[in-house]
Formats: C-alpha cells, sequence, structure tokens
C-alpha cells in the first residue's frame, strides 16, 4: 500500500515539474501540489479565515463544532489573478495540520468580492492546475486525483459565482 501510494506521489510530481519546466518563472504560479510550497506564501486575513472555516468542505475536515477558531496552521496561501489582474484571487491549500489525507489534500479558490471573501472552489485532490483557456473571463482550473489504476483530470469553468465541474478524464496508468 505504501508502495502504491509513493508510486501516485511520484507520478504527481513528475506531472507537475514537467509543467513548471515549460512556464515561464518570472510569471505567477500555475501548478500547485501538497509537496511543494507555495510560492510567495501570503498570510489570510480574518474574514478569508472565516469563509474557510464556513465552507463545505473545511466542516468536513474538522467536524468538531467546538474546535478553536480556524487559524492558518496546515494552511499555505499565495495570490493569484484568475479573472483579471486588477482582481486579487488566493488558492489555499491545506497541507499540514491533519487536513491532507494519504495523497490527497483540500485546495481552496478564495475570491475577494465587494461583500467580502467567497469560497468558489474547494476541492480535494494531489493538485490543482491554473489554466489559460477562461469561462466567464475567469481561467479554468484543472484538479487532478490517482487511484492505484488511473489519473483523472476534472476540469472546472467558473459560471460566473464559482467554478463547476465542465469536464472528467480518466487515463489507465502506464498507458
Amino acid at each position: 500500500m505504501k508502495s502504491v501510494r509513493s508510486v501516485l506521489v511520484l507520478i504527481a510530481l513528475c506531472v507537475v515539474a514537467a509543467a513548471q519546466s515549460n512556464s515561464n518563472p518570472a510569471a505567477e504560479q500555475r501548478y500547485f501540489n501538497l509537496e511543494d510550497s507555495v510560492q510567495n506564501r501570503v498570510d489570510l486575513g480574518d474574514a478569508e479565515l472565516a469563509a474557510l472555516a464556513d465552507d463545505d468542505l473545511m466542516r468536513k475536515l474538522r467536524p468538531d463544532p467546538s474546535a478553536p477558531k480556524l487559524t492558518q496552521e496546515g494552511i499555505e496561501a499565495t495570490v493569484v489573478h484568475l479573472c483579471g489582474s486588477g482582481e486579487r484571487d488566493l488558492i489555499a491549500i491545506g497541507n499540514g495540520g491533519g487536513l491532507e489525507d494519504a495523497n490527497v489534500g483540500p485546495f481552496w479558490i478564495i475570491r475577494d468580492l465587494p461583500a467580502g471573501p467567497a469560497i468558489v472552489l474547494s476541492e480535494t485532490s494531489l493538485g490543482l492546475t491554473i489554466d489559460t483557456k477562461r469561462s466567464n473571463k475567469c481561467l479554468n482550473i484543472e484538479s487532478t486525483t490517482a487511484t492505484a489504476v488511473e489519473i483523472t483530470t476534472t476540469e472546472f469553468h467558473f459560471n460566473g459565482e464559482k467554478y463547476v465541474v465542465s469536464g472528467q478524464k480518466s487515463k489507465k496508468l502506464g498507458q
């Protein structure tokens, strides 16, 4: 079982490394996984932590309602610009503090809206990739998950309010 996990992590890291080697190093980070720290890490504010604490995925990860107030412990975040250079979005990754699982972890996209921060994507996966294609003026997102026999890529498009699944592809390992 441990060797299967190691193989899956190695495959995911190779996919991400290959994608990163083809990117412009001065460009904004586009590939995120549980093994590597985010580039240009930022601290989450109280309103962003409150939005995360209220998210369904976070409530599954922290089911105890009497748990202390959510802090940034175990969560890394960085600024990305998904819908325009004048807008501030965040990618947050739960990669510590018990938020991650065997070979997957939680990823969130937080949009900074006039009414306050809003979670527009919460997904458990091996990693996220920001695509170059757009839907409703925002960049598309892909997540990657894997089992012992296949890798699955799920594509998300922005529907004007949040990211929704727009397609999914699976590929058998070794093909």
